[in-house]
């Protein structure tokens, strides 16, 4: 389990401090595990970032924060170039598959650093668009984050997030022990200081945060053929018992190891049923910084 570091207050030039004190690093409820970066590796610019492409042009410089292992990340920057895209992770194993992969596709407009959000290592106003995805649901100040992106954005410039709401999860057949991993998965991710239902926020953060023009809107994510099923549930069997998102239940004694064990051969059982759905709704929210 990872351990916050030292609050400490934001100094940098132009920015808008949180009324409270924040940390630099979080208790990332799903961690960096293999079979996590693994499915995360799957995701895609075209999918993930869909509501932000029709605001882009090539030679804009963007900052995708949260980028993981990069594949949207990718996607952004081969959009972009010749401007220049920066990826920013805390983790740097996860940043090291994301350098070679950027190299294989030879992306010399894309460089990943380790940064957090609560102290962007760039000047003010020196990005044209900045992009969070499932970024915000993870931390303990949301608000101080989306001040920060927002310092280091040119006025006018793009502020793109997007995040899930967990409390519209959507699934079929039913099984108890399925419903044993929503509870305790949603209580661990509370009790980590995250916000499993950030989707349905963001309007309200990007209203108090003062963003100017921002556009709401929402897609699913479906599981619907046996591929998608298969992929969606092996992973998430494999999540609870090899990553923190597992470990992590049991230690805020949400569930215990026959509890994983139990839940992950639901999964994986729920997973080669051929009536089969799994869904839930993905939040977006679109505007950008006043001048």
């Amino acid at each position: 389990m990872s351990t916050p570091e030292t609050p400490k207050a934001n100094t940098q030039s132009g920015a808008n401090p949180p009324t409270t004190a924040f940390v630099t690093h979080e208790t990332y409820t799903h961690g960096h595990a293999r079979a996590t970066v693994r499915q995360h590796g799957r995701r895609t610019a075209e999918e993930a970032a869909a509501f932000l492409l029709p605001e882009l042009k090539p030679g804009m410089r963007l900052l995708d924060v949260g980028c993981g292992p990069g594949s949207i990340t990718c996607g952004l920057a081969a959009r972009l170039a010749p401007g220049e895209v920066i990826g920013i992770d805390l983790s740097e194993d996860t940043l090291v598959n994301a350098r070679a992969d950027a190299a294989e596709r030879g992306l010399a407009n894309l460089r990943y650093q380790v940064a957090s959000v609560y102290e962007l290592p760039f000047e003010d106003r020196s990005f044209d668009a900045v992009f969070a995805h499932q970024v915000l649901q993870h931390l303990r100040e949301p608000g101080a984050a989306l001040a920060e992106m927002l310092r280091v954005l040119r006025p006018g410039g793009v502020l793109a997030v997007r995040d899930v709401d967990w409390g519209t999860v959507a699934y079929h057949p039913s099984d108890p022990w399925l419903d044993r991993f929503m509870a305790a998965h949603v209580k661990t991710w509370t009790q980590n200081g995250g916000d499993p239902f950030m989707g349905r926020k963001l309007r309200a953060l990007f209203n108090a945060s003062g963003v100017a023009a921002a556009r709401i809107s929402a897609s699913q994510w479906c599981y619907a053929t046996p591929d998608e099923t298969r992929e969606w549930g092996d992973s998430y069997a494999e999540r609870l018992l090899t990553s923190p998102m597992g470990a992590r239940a049991v230690e805020h004694g949400n569930a215990t190891p026959a509890d994983l064990q139990a839940m992950a051969t639901a999964f994986r059982a729920w997973a080669r049923h051929p009536d089969a759905v799994w869904s839930f709704t993905q939040v977006a929210a679109l505007g950008r910084k006043p001048a």
